[in-house]
């Protein structure tokens, strides 16, 4: 006679029940399998959890990191779609093309997207100089937006009533670095936007990303009175470089009874400004040669 193991014979409980002749016998799950089973579920609905406590994570405040400042993106958990798939955008509207020293630049970031599909917008934006290194300073007003370490990203981000293309996160301000230094010089804004449809998953929402890189206006000022190379002559003892480029700008400015006399050669590039305040006195004794 055999047996069939597995089995929970309703009369002897033992799991063993003999196999006579002609009877036909389904294997039943044991406790081991049923155990496994349940523990499956569990793990399965662990995981769906966690991923949507994620989500609810991120709407409130996205992770740092992914405005593409340093080759990564939203995309790496947004995945349905390409990085700024056709018919979409974010742009960043009040951002200077050139700064000035501690100045507070007010702005918005509008994210669109090609169809009235999308219920919820989100955005991360951080300025780096040239060296890579945070610059400058994030505020806002906006009750959906805030600092978010080095960056401004949205905060709460809202579940609009109806579909709509396009959203606007308005009330931002950058302010520009206090002393800036020498990698100050250039700054490079990496923004992000996502146009999202406000299911609650990553699934099916749009990443778009842009930049736009902006340069410090230097200003040297004469203040003094005589000879152009003289340092002593001017603000900060800082003499204008013989070819200058950029954004910066040369203020002549000398007393009353002063003057400024232009005793060197001097280049003036594109972009460059010499600006000579009313009623002052500028000389030229040597060579200024403007390249516009």
């Amino acid at each position: 006679m055999a047996a069939i193991e597995g089995y929970n014979h309703p009369e002897s409980g033992k799991g063993i029940m003999p196999l006579n002749e002609g009877n036909q016998i389904t294997k039943q799950p044991n406790n081991c399998m049923r155990k496994h089973f349940r523990k499956s579920l569990v793990l399965v609905t662990l995981v769906a959890l966690l991923s949507s406590f994620a989500v609810l994570i991120h709407s409130a405040a996205p992770p740092q990191g992914y405005t593409g400042a340093t080759g990564e993106y939203c995309t790496s958990c947004h995945t349905t779609n390409p990085l700024n798939s056709p018919g979409g955008s974010t742009l960043a509207t009040g951002l200077p093309d050139s700064y000035t020293a501690a100045m507070a630049y007010p702005f918005s970031i509008t994210t669109s997207h090609s169809n009235t599909d999308r219920k919820r917008f989100g955005f991360s934006i951080i300025a780096v100089n040239k060296n890579g290194v945070p610059t400058g300073t994030f505020s806002t007003t906006n009750p959906n937006a805030g600092i978010n370490g080095n960056e401004l990203s949205h905060m709460n981000a809202i579940i609009l009533a109806s579909a709509v293309k396009s959203y606007t996160y308005d009330n931002l301000t950058w302010t520009a670095p206090v002393n800036p230094g020498t990698a100050d010089q250039t700054v490079t804004f990496y923004y992000v936007g996502n146009a999202a449809n406000g299911t609650g998953s990553s699934a099916g929402d749009y990443i778009y990303a842009a930049t736009k890189t902006v340069n410090l206006v230097i200003t040297y000022t004469f203040t003094g009175n005589g000879n152009w190379d003289n340092a002593a002559n001017w603000s900060n003892n800082t003499i204008p470089p013989p070819t200058l480029t950029g954004t910066a700008t040369i203020v002549i400015d000398p007393p009353a009874d002063g003057e400024c006399v232009l005793n060197v050669e001097q280049h003036i590039g594109t972009g460059t400004n010499l600006v000579v305040k009313t009623g002052k006195r500028f000389r030229i004794a040597g060579n200024l040669i403007i390249n516009n």
